[in-house]
């Protein structure tokens, strides 16, 4: 970041347990020194055990405006605030908080959002299809959520969860299809046949030797696949599904499309329609350069059965 800090500067948060791979205080610093916007996001190293007390006591910074929340916080955070948004309150977790003018702390989830931005920017079919996703834990609620919210018209026809914890899974589902006018249950099998879309929300494929997370090969010819981790890709899972010639992407999008619902929610509205319009400056902040050919060639990969 070469623009100077100053007095004046905007500060705004990390809060993570580790943050050492962080990538949004690269995307949020390059954000805002490309639209002249005096602030900066600086990560820093909480354990879960004083999050509550770091939280409250960063805020009693006025120049603090706000945060965003890296794991394992995001579902501690929820209940230090004022208030909170839907999708945050029914995922249990929220990802950002801003101040807001009577000094009150509020927030909300993104994850979901970005999810679906990453969908339509790869042209995955979700709208009145059936999806599968793969684990019950924080950001597979918040993707049910999102998937959820638009009923059967805008949303997913069908979403169902599979976890190892068949416990964890039915929890989720149940919460959803209370909140939502949304098909929504838990389902025993990881089996992907009949379902149009599978999202793999696990940890699977962050280390060398994982199992992949379900069986590619039964897969329907006509579904696609996203995967959300973001270090290690393309994981096998995506290199299984390509191979395929399914329609399957990384994670990297779904973080990128993020970003301008991080900057209107902190008030950054121009910044947020630039970033709407064009975000190549972020993906060639975070994309390995293993998936450059990605960015420049995009419809290249936006195109199921492409073998």
């Amino acid at each position: 970041m070469s623009h100077s800090i100053n007095g004046s500067t905007q500060a705004y948060l990390i809060p993570g347990d580790p943050v050492r791979n962080v990538r949004l205080p690269r995307m949020f610093n390059a954000a805002f020194e490309r639209f002249g916007i005096d602030a900066v996001l600086v990560p820093v190293q909480v354990p879960l055990r004083d999050f509550a007390v770091f939280f409250k006591a960063a805020f009693l910074a006025r120049n603090v405006l706000g945060m965003v929340i890296a794991p394992p916080h995001k579902p501690m955070a929820v209940d230090l605030l004022d208030g909170c948004g839907l999708f945050g309150r029914v995922a249990g977790s929220v990802n950002v908080v801003r101040r807001i003018e009577n000094n009150e702390l509020e927030g909300d989830l993104f994850d979901g959002e970005g999810l679906i931005g990453a969908l339509d920017h790869y042209n995955i079919p979700f709208r009145g299809k059936r999806v599968l996703i793969l684990g019950a834990g924080v950001s597979a609620a918040a993707i049910g959520v999102a998937l959820a919210e638009g009923g059967t018209v805008d949303g997913a026809e069908h979403i169902a969860f599979y976890d190892t914890s068949a416990g964890r899974a039915a929890g989720v589902a149940a919460k959803l299809d209370a909140f939502f006018d949304a098909s929504v249950t838990a389902v025993e099998s990881n089996a992907p046949e009949g379902y149009d879309l599978v999202i793999n929300a696990t940890p699977l494929g962050l280390v060398e030797g994982d199992a992949l997370p379900l069986d590619v090969s039964r897969m329907d010819s006509h579904a696609a696949l996203f995967d959300i981790l973001l270090r290690n890709q393309p994981t096998p899972l995506v290199q299984a599904a390509r191979a395929r010639g399914l329609n399957a992407q990384a994670g990297f999008e779904m973080l990128i499309q993020q970003m301008p619902h991080y900057f209107r929610y902190f008030g950054h509205l121009d910044a947020a329609a630039a970033m709407q319009a064009d975000a190549d400056f972020l993906r060639e902040i975070i994309y390995p350069s293993a998936m450059r050919d990605e960015i420049a060639h995009p419809l290249r990969y936006r195109s199921a059965n492409v073998a």
